[in-house]
């Protein structure tokens, strides 16, 4: 078996990706990137939220049951400001959780939710 063909099956065996999913923007547009990691458990989990102008909002499922969730606007992305709110899901039902607030360069959030063993929901929004 040829080198590259064994890392494409230990990618899908271990489910991952041999490369960071592209952000969908125009040449034009900067690119504001959220990183959202939980610390719950090894190894943790780490998500990359992309936003634009074209793409000003995204939803990100935390499905594995965060305790101890960060999201942080990524020093290298396009500074910019971009509110947030999170809420739990159940049987594929948001409830609100009160979880609201702004991301800037430098300054993200930690949050510890109120009902672990749920899955997290986080909206991104860029503001103008």
């Amino acid at each position: 078996m040829r080198r590259p063909a064994v890392l494409l099956a230990v990618a899908a065996a271990l489910s991952v990706p041999l490369t960071a999913p592209a952000p969908v923007a125009s040449a034009d547009s900067p690119i504001t990137e959220v990183t959202c990691q939980d610390w719950s458990w090894a190894p943790q989990y780490i998500r990359h939220i992309y936003l634009s102008a074209d793409n000003p909002t995204a939803v990100q499922d935390f499905d594995e049951h965060p305790e101890d969730l960060t999201c942080y606007e990524w020093s290298g992305s396009a500074p910019a400001t971009i509110s947030y709110s999170i809420s739990y899901v159940q049987h594929d039902v948001d409830h609100p959780d009160g979880a609201t607030g702004i991301l800037t360069m430098g300054h993200g959030f930690v949050w510890m939710p109120t009902l672990p063993g749920y899955a997290y929901r986080a909206s991104f929004t860029l503001l103008p």
